[in-house]
C-alpha cells in the first residue's frame, strides 16, 4: 500500500497516546517516523532528552525545520509540550523558536514548559569539561552540551529549575550555591578550560533577560497533558536518543543522561502508566554509533570510522568521485572480497553517516538481533520502525547477527550481559540474502522485490513484533506501510 496521511491515521486511530523511542544508538531517524505519525495527533510532548538531541522535520509545504529542543509537531502547528524529564537551555530554545518562526511565520501553535524542568547555566558545560579532563583515557565522548551535570546537579538538588526564572531570589540562590560548588573543581583545570568562570550575578542578569520572553509559556504540563487527555485529545510522545543511550538500561556508564526507553513517558511527563497506550520503536537497519562505548556489530574501529568521514568529505559529495568509490567497493563485497573498513566506509559514505555539526563519522554495525530483542524486552513496542532498508540494495548477501555468546554460553533471547561485559561477546552471525534491486524512494509494499519482502518477515519473525513502517531513503514520502 502507498502511505499516504489518512492510512497513517487509520492505524493509529485506536491509541489516543503513542509513544516513539529509538532501539540502537540515536540517529534511527525518529524525526521522519514522528513526522509521519503526527498528523493524527493535537500534541506532541517531549519527555526526555536536551540540545544533545537533535529531530528534523519538514513543513507541509516541504521546508526542513531542525529541532533540538522544542518537539517536532511545531512543523505540523500541533501543541508542543516540554516535559518535567526535558533538560532545559533557555539561550538555545530562543534561538531554535526564532529560526522556526522564519521558517514558519509567527503565527506557530502553542508552546508549554514544565515549572520544574531542570534549567541549564554554563556552569553545567564548564563542569562537564572538568569531569572529560579528569577521566582521561576513561572520558565517555559526550556533545558537551552540559546534559549529564545538569541531571546530576538536579538529583543532588543543586540545580535550578524552570519556574525560577519568574523568581529572582529562588534562582540567585540556586547559582550561587552552584557557583561555590563547582569553582574549586573548575580552578583546578583552569588552564585546560581556557574560559573564564562567569560570576552568578552574570549569568542571574542574562537568564532574567531572556526568560521575559518564556513568561507565558512556563506550567505545570503534567496537568495540562492531563486536562488535554480528559478533552478526549491524542497525545504524541517524543523521545529523545534511544535504549542503548539510557541512563539506566543503556550502555553504562556510555550513555546519555535522560530516560530514552518507553517508561521514560511516564516520568518526564508525570502520566500515569494507565494513561499510555502503544509504543513504536525506531530501529536502524544497520545501527550507527559515535562516541565511546561497547558496540557488538561494528564493522570497523571506531576512531576510524569516525576519523573517515573527516579526512574523505570529498566521498560525501553528490557527484562521479562518490559514485566510483561506491561502485567499486559494491564490487568487492558482493565478490567476498572487501575488507572490515571498507564495508563500514561504504554503508558510511552511501548513507552519509556522519554528524550534521561535528562532521565526524558514524561508526556502521551490522544489523544486531540480539539487541533489537533487548531493546524490545526493555520498551515493549506494538510496533517496529525500520529505518534505511535501502541501505542494502545492490547487495547479493549481508552478515546479520543472529547470536551472542558469552563465556562459551549462548544468551537466551533478550538478555545481555552486564554492560562493562557486552564488548566482550562473541558475535553469531548467519549471511542473509539481500536484494540487487535499487529499493530507494519505493513507498507501496506490493513494489518492493520478493526477496526485500522475504528478509523483512524473516527479520520479523527473529523480533516477534511487526514490522509496520519500513524507510526506503531519506526522503519524506520514502517509507512503506506494511499489511
Amino acid at each position: 500500500m502507498v502511505i499516504t496521511p489518512k492510512k497513517i491515521e487509520q492505524i493509529f486511530q485506536n491509541h489516543q497516546t503513542l509513544i516513539v523511542v529509538g532501539g540502537n544508538w540515536g540517529d534511527e531517524g525518529k524525526g521522519k517516523v514522528i513526522d509521519l505519525i503526527m498528523g493524527g495527533y493535537d500534541v506532541v510532548a517531549r519527555f526526555s532528552g536536551g540540545a544533545n538531541a537533535g529531530h528534523t522535520v519538514y513543513t507541509s509545504s516541504g521546508q526542513k525545520l531542525v529541532s533540538h529542543l522544542i518537539p517536532c509537531g511545531l512543523a505540523q502547528n500541533k501543541v508542543c509540550v516540554l516535559g518535567r524529564g526535558e533538560f532545559f537551555n533557555l539561550e538555545l530554545f530562543l534561538k531554535e523558536l526564532e529560526e522556526s518562526k522564519a521558517v514558519l511565520g509567527n503565527n506557530i501553535a502553542d508552546i508549554f514548559i514544565d515549572q520544574q524542568a531542570p534549567l541549564w547555566t554554563p556552569y553545567h558545560r564548564l563542569f562537564e569539561m572538568y569531569i572529560e579532563i579528569m577521566r582521561g583515557e576513561r572520558k565517555i565522548g559526550t556533545t558537551n552540551k552540559g546534559i549529564g551535570p545538569l541531571e546530576g546537579m538536579y538529583k543532588l538538588r543543586l540545580a535550578p529549575v524552570v519556574g525560577y526564572l519568574l523568581e529572582k531570589d529562588l534562582l540567585m540562590k540556586s547559582l550561587q550555591v552552584l557557583y561555590n560548588v563547582l569553582k574549586p573543581c573548575l580552578d583546578n583545570v583552569k588552564d585546560q578550560i581556557n574560559e573564564t568562570i562567569p560570576d552568578p550575578q552574570e549569568i542571574l542578569e542574562k537568564l532574567l533577560s531572556d526568560s521575559e520572553k518564556i513568561k507565558a509559556f512556563v506550567t505545570d504540563t503534567a496537568f495540562l497533558l492531563d486536562m488535554e487527555l480528559k478533552k478526549g485529545k491524542r497525545i504524541l510522545f517524543e523521545g529523545a536518543q534511544a535504549t542503548g543511550l539510557d541512563a539506566w538500561w543503556g550502555t553504562y556508564p556510555y550513555v546519555s543522561s535522560g530516560n530514552s526507553v518507553a517508561v521514560g513517558a511516564a516520568l518526564g511527563t508525570g502520566l500515569p502508566m494507565e494513561k499510555f497506550g502503544a509504543t513504536i520503536m525506531v530501529a536502524k537497519t544497520l545501527p550507527t554509533r559515535v562516541g565511546f562505548g561497547p558496540f557488538p556489530s561494528e564493522m570497523w574501529e571506531r576512531q576510524a570510522a569516525m576519523d573517515f568521514a573527516k579526512e574523505n568529505q570529498q566521498l560525501f559529495a553528490q557527484g562521479p568521485l562518490r559514485n566510483e568509490f561506491l561502485s567499486s567497493i559494491l564490487q568487492k563485497i558482493n565478490s567476498g572480497q572487501s575488507s572490515a573498513a571498507e564495508m563500514s566506509q561504504y554503508f558510511q559514505v552511501l548513507g552519509d553517516e556522519r554528524g550534521a555539526t561535528t562532521g565526524r563519522g558514524r561508526s556502521v554495525g551490522f544489523l544486531d538481533i540480539p539487541w533489537l530483542q533487548y531493546a524490545i524486552r526493555i520498551n515493549g513496542p506494538k510496533y517496529i520502525a525500520l529505518t534505511r532498508f535501502d541501505m542494502l540494495s545492490g547487495l547479493k548477501s549481508i552478515p546479520v547477527v543472529v547470536g551472542y555468546k558469552h563465556r562459551g554460553q549462548i544468551l537466551p533471547v533478550g538478555k545481555l550481559p552486564a554492560a562493562w561485559e557486552l564488548s566482550q561477546v562473541e558475535i553469531i552471525k548467519e549471511d542473509w540474502l539481500c536484494f540487487e534491486e535499487d529499493i530507494s524512494g519505493i513507498s507501496s509494499a506490493d513494489k518492493l522485490p520478493k526477496s526485500a519482502q522475504e528478509f523483512l518477515s524473516k527479520l520479523e519473525k527473529h523480533l516477534g513484533v511487526p514490522i509496520l513502517l519500513v524507510g526506503t531513503g531519506p526522503g519524506r514520502e520514502a517509507m512503506v506501510v506494511r499489511n
